[in-house]
């Protein structure tokens, strides 16, 4: 069966990916804290070189969540262009190329398809030749989930930073040598979306603290004591929202992960219709709504593999 053409906009957009590592059902080759630490540091790299930011992340044991923005694509000087290329490549190689190689690169650098490509594949070289390797690492193609807007961002974000917690490895998700969130939370998130920009905060401290709270309050079951303290105004705006439960983010939901596009009602039926015009959904007719999030979301048919 054709693989289905990945969901993408036109004028930049979220999104968020992930990718599972090949090998034995077993095998967790990312536990290793030297492999974790080079694909964040391949993550940073490349936020640089591509014309994106990165909002949240989490590295796991035999898979990878990334939560991008990718820019609107427009006109670059050539200054701008030769900065972005001289992180990956040797002057010397730069000088030779000519008009149509540094239009290829432009076009490329807004591209989130050759975002990943290249992450995976550098840390692909990386880890191969630190372990004598030889073939593939990746297990499968990445997936991909197109967001609406910074608001269902956000709320991925939280999903993202949970991950650690809900495999059981650490308590509180911050303590997660793996996540964006302990690099925030130690301040050595620099590289990354301005926290106070991803929440519209006033300040640095305001956001990580508005940040924490609305991971705790998806990430914890209610409890009178130990735990952290949730502000009364942040639990009646998540309840407004339709989080009427906390712990809302304890169980893996599908739909950030797996799906193809996520957002409000109206936004995921324009995708639907436009791939049911061309042929690629024959069953599916309306957006799934689920009753633990506030989205709507489009999943892969089985029948197109």
């Amino acid at each position: 069966m054709p693989r289905l053409a990945r969901v993408k906009s036109e004028i930049g957009g979220w999104y968020h990916l992930c990718v599972r590592v090949g090998g034995p059902k077993n095998d967790y080759p990312l536990n290793n804290t030297a492999c974790r630490r080079s694909l964040i540091d391949i993550f940073e790299l490349y936020s640089r070189v591509f014309c994106c930011d990165v909002a949240a992340f989490s590295v796991m044991g035999n898979h990878y969540h990334l939560l991008v923005r990718m820019d609107l694509p427009r006109e670059m000087s050539r200054k701008e262009l030769w900065e972005r290329a001289d992180l990956l490549y040797p002057q010397r190689h730069l000088e030779g190329w000519l008009s149509d190689r540094w239009t290829r690169f432009e076009a490329r650098i807004f591209d989130v398809s050759e975002l990943m490509r290249s992450i995976n594949a550098s840390f692909a070289r990386w880890y191969n030749n630190q372990n004598h390797r030889r073939g593939s690492f990746w297990a499968e193609r990445f997936k991909s989930v197109l967001l609406e807007d910074a608001k269902a961002a956000r709320d991925c974000a939280l999903y993202i930073e949970l991950n650690a917690s809900r495999a059981g490895l650490v308590e509180l998700p911050e303590e997660y040598e793996g996540s964006s969130l302990y690099l925030r939370d130690i301040k050595k998130d620099r590289w990354m979306l301005p926290l106070q920009d991803f929440l519209r905060k006033d300040s640095r401290r305001q956001a990580l603290t508005d940040y924490k709270a609305r991971v705790y309050y998806r990430g914890t079951e209610p409890t009178k004591e130990g735990q952290m303290r949730i502000p009364k105004w942040l639990v009646k705006e998540e309840e407004a929202r339709n989080f009427k439960t906390r712990g809302a983010y304890r169980k893996r939901l599908r739909y950030f992960a797996d799906g193809v596009v996520l957002g409000s009602r109206g936004f995921v039926k324009h995708h639907l219709d436009d791939l049911v015009d061309k042929g690629v959904y024959k069953r599916r007719k309306n957006p799934i709504e689920h009753d633990t999030i506030d989205w709507y979301a489009l999943r892969p048919q089985k029948d197109i593999g």
